[in-house]
């Protein structure tokens, strides 16, 4: 959309709206709107920034305000990008003009507010709060730093002006920042400086003047700053042959950098095993011929997809398209960029959530220009500005991290798939243990799909053994934590001089302090969880909100001041390795040990040049890393996972299982998986110890049918929070019967939708917010939505919802 004659363009802004708004265009700037451009648009009575969606039609109210100005020469995303927008917003039920901000990098956006002031209500609410929470901390920050820019994610903050504690102000609107410049050296135009060099009309004087100007004519164009590095007198150099016309002085865009590490040179196979070109040959067929495919690409660990991605993304760049690859880890991010990097060079960057600020707008500009063909990224990467898109690739596609739980509460994998349908793309979405969705998806017809049983070079799967610990006795060592069979197993594979893998998902020391006087545990004061115990700062810390307190401390119920520690986390693993074994080189990955910027990557190349013997972590390494030494993978407790009130816990243990097994024996030695768990005769544990996916897809399935869930129903969650119990207990039952009449008079459509609820939310507290919930299922996902704009548009603005916030969750993952 680029028209002179446009005087009428849909324009979202960043507001909790549904749909965009309406505004005119005055002729003097008609030649510069267009779809994806920012403008300024007046907004009751202040000013806002909006994103152009495209032409609005004719009809509709005449007395438009006009658009005040044009904030960029050219779009923050191309016009493809509108439809696929407005999708999201209209699936997710969340307003399009908060959806695209909350898509952009940083200085892209409306932006943040500058200041953020406490009103009165937020000054009684803070005497109010109890001592360190996190809630405290930040009013408490707020209060003393007025001037200030808030410290937390900017949905933080709206949500604090929501509930009235805060009042924004915000800064004037920022046109497109521009990258930064570098001034880059070259031999002029059309000079042979070989010739120059041998005719000795100009006598070289200065030291190293011959070697400095050889280096600036072999290279083309030199940086000034690395030519600063290697010759002392280059600022002489320079003035003196530019004076003379031998040399050119010229300022390019310089862009910040992200690339991620390569651990290790990737050799590049001189040939594909049978099931790779098979794969392979399917994808390229499809992108040859195009238009939409969704391919399902269930490949066990070891298989060698990453091989098929690499060749399937040649492909679409050698047709002229860009590709999109996502996983689902940061840390995976970074590796797998490194990866694609070292044979595609300079096509390739890196896009996700941890970058700074400045790093993604500048890769987010790279992109929309065209400068980038291929994007590797975590979840947000499905937002990549490409009018090209070919290729979407989508590794652990079964994997939950792809499902945002703030903000917009999308689900990447799904939006990768309907974005590629928008673009006439291809989408493959990969696994070892695919998601009983997908796998539905495929047996239904929607998704193609494409099978890699067997490890390349005929590696067999690794040996797996269940210990019961069940079976030892109460006083046993190690009964809790490391088993004999487990604890034999180390010590012979440290003798052997390979490496070992330990997972545990759950990060801390100690699980919870239990007061032997009174029996109650030490719970956070803000949320309803206990606290777990850290080693390192010696603290009580809540998971959920950030509450601290000092481990040495009372029991808050009786004041006993002898608690009890019980349960363990990767700390107390990580420290028990390190007693076991005081020679062996043991390590930690966990969200505790990589919050500083880099500390993944600088684990993991530890761990891939052989300098960590025991790797011990979360889930973060579970996922698609690539260490042939690893011969031993020891699975700590495999029944966390299955303790969840989810319906989705057999499946989630059972695909964290494979995938941990699948890090063993990925080399030329065989592996060796060990699972420790009080559940051995589950029927996921059952089925990851015989590598058998096709048992436990039909066991699951089975049992998804007959309960009525995913992938046979559909389920929206409805999350009611507020500060007063009463007030959030009573909007939850109004919004529940409300439903229930609505589903009457509905009738027979009525009878597809089955509400739960509401009930108290199995976290009934979290963060100092009382929380009730309902469950609602659906054969059919519109309708369904249909039903949730009803009851908000009916109960919205009601007195009882004053205080109460409603959260609506589409196709939820975590219901906590």
């Amino acid at each position: 959309m680029r028209s002179e004659n446009s005087n009428r363009i849909r324009v979202a802004v960043p507001v909790p709206l549904r749909e965009p708004l309406t505004y005119r265009v005055p002729r003097s700037i008609r030649g510069e709107v267009q779809a994806g451009v920012r403008v300024l648009v007046p907004l009751q009575v202040r000013k806002a920034v909006g994103y152009v969606l495209g032409e609005a039609g004719d009809e509709g109210p005449r007395d438009l305000k006009d658009v005040l100005d044009v904030l960029d020469p050219e779009p923050v995303f191309p016009e493809s990008m509108v439809p696929f927008f407005e999708w999201l917003a209209d699936y997710y039920l969340y307003p399009v003009g908060r959806l695209i901000e909350g898509a952009l990098p940083g200085g892209l956006t409306a932006g943040p507010p500058r200041r953020a002031r406490l009103t009165e209500k937020g000054m009684r609410y803070l005497d109010r709060l109890p001592y360190r929470c996190e809630e405290r901390d930040l009013l408490q920050w707020l209060r003393d730093h007025p001037e200030g820019r808030p410290p937390v994610p900017h949905s933080k903050v709206l949500e604090l002006e929501k509930e009235g504690l805060l009042r924004l102000e915000r800064p004037a609107p920022r046109r497109l920042p521009g990258p930064t410049t570098e001034r880059f050296v070259r031999i002029r135009e059309g000079l042979d400086l070989h010739s120059f060099l041998n005719s000795g009309e100009k006598p070289l004087r200065a030291r190293d003047e011959r070697a400095f100007l050889e280096a600036v004519a072999r290279q083309g164009s030199v940086a000034v700053r690395e030519l600063r590095a290697r010759f002392p007198t280059m600022a002489y150099l320079v003035r003196k042959w530019r004076k003379k016309g031998i040399l050119e002085v010229l300022e390019r865009a310089s862009y910040r950098n992200p690339a991620g590490e390569i651990l290790r040179p990737v050799p590049v196979p001189e040939k594909l095993y049978g099931q790779q070109e098979r794969a392979l040959g399917e994808i390229s067929s499809r992108l040859k011929r195009g238009g939409f495919c969704a391919f399902l690409l269930h490949g066990v660990t070891g298989s060698g997809k990453t091989e098929v991605y690499y060749r399937a993304a040649l492909r679409a760049l050698e047709a002229g398209r860009q590709v999109i690859v996502m996983v689902p880890e940061i840390a995976l991010a970074v590796y797998m960029e490194g990866i694609f990097r070292s044979r595609l060079g300079d096509r390739v960057t890196l896009y996700h959530s941890a970058l700074g600020g400045a790093e993604r707008r500048d890769q987010w500009i790279r992109m929309a220009r065209g400068d980038v063909d291929l994007v590797v990224g975590a979840r947000s990467a499905v937002f990549a500005p490409f009018d090209r898109l070919g290729l979407i690739i989508v590794d652990e596609e079964h994997d939950e991290s792809y499902k945002q739980e703030d903000g917009i509460r999308y689900h990447a994998r799904d939006a990768a798939v309907m974005r590629a349908k928008m673009a006439h793309a291809v989408v493959v979405l990969g696994s070892g243990t695919p998601s009983v969705q997908s796998v539905h998806n495929g047996l239904t017809g929607r998704y193609r799909l494409i099978s890699m049983p067997h490890r390349i070079e005929k590696r067999p799967p690794p040996q797996v053994e269940v210990v019961n610990m069940k079976d030892l006795p109460p006083d046993a060592e190690g009964r809790g934590m490391i088993s004999p069979v487990l604890r034999e197993a180390l010590a012979r594979n440290l003798e052997q001089g390979f490496q070992s893998m330990l997972f545990l998902n759950r990060r801390g020391y100690h699980r919870l302090f239990v007061c032997p006087s009174c029996g109650k545990s030490v719970q956070c004061p803000n949320c309803d969880v206990a606290l777990t115990h850290h080693f390192h700062g010696e603290a009580l810390v809540c998971h959920y909100c950030g509450f601290s307190a000092p481990a040495r401390m009372l029991c808050p119920h009786c004041s006993c001041g002898r608690l009890r520690s019980y349960g363990f986390g990767t700390e107390k693993l990580e420290s028990g390795l390190a007693g076991l074994f005081p020679e062996a080189r043991v390590a930690r990955m966990d969200a505790d040990s990589t919050r500083r910027k880099g500390s993944a990557m600088e684990i993991l190349k530890r761990f891939g040049t052989g300098q960590i013997d025991i790797l011990v972590g979360t889930q973060m390494i579970t996922k698609g890393f690539d260490f042939p030494r690893v011969t031993l993978v020891g699975i700590v407790s495999a029944d966390l996972s299955l303790a969840f009130p989810d319906f989705r816990a057999a499946e989630r243990t059972f695909q964290i299982l494979s995938q941990v097994a699948g890090r063993a024996g990925r080399g030329e030695n065989k592996g060796r998986v060990i699972i420790q768990t009080f559940n051995p005769d589950h029927y996921a544990v059952q089925a990851a110890v015989a590598h058998d996916y096709k048992t436990f897809l039909e066991k699951e399935l089975g049992l998804r049918e007959e309960l009525g869930y995913p992938p046979f129903r559909h389920l929206a969650c409805l999350t009611f929070l507020g500060n007063s119990e009463g007030r959030t207990e009573t909007f939850a039952e109004l919004v529940g019967r409300g439903i229930r009449e609505i589903l009457a008079g509905w009738r027979k459509r009525g009878s597809q939708i089955q509400i739960l609820g509401p009930v108290e939310s199995p976290v009934g507290r979290l963060k100092g917010k009382y929380r009730r919930q309902i469950l609602l299922k659906a054969r059919n996902s519109g309708l369904m939505r249909h039903l949730i704009l009803s009851v908000e548009e009916r109960y919205g603005r009601r007195p009882e919802a004053r205080g109460v916030r409603l959260i609506v969750d589409v196709d939820p993952y975590q219901m906590t």
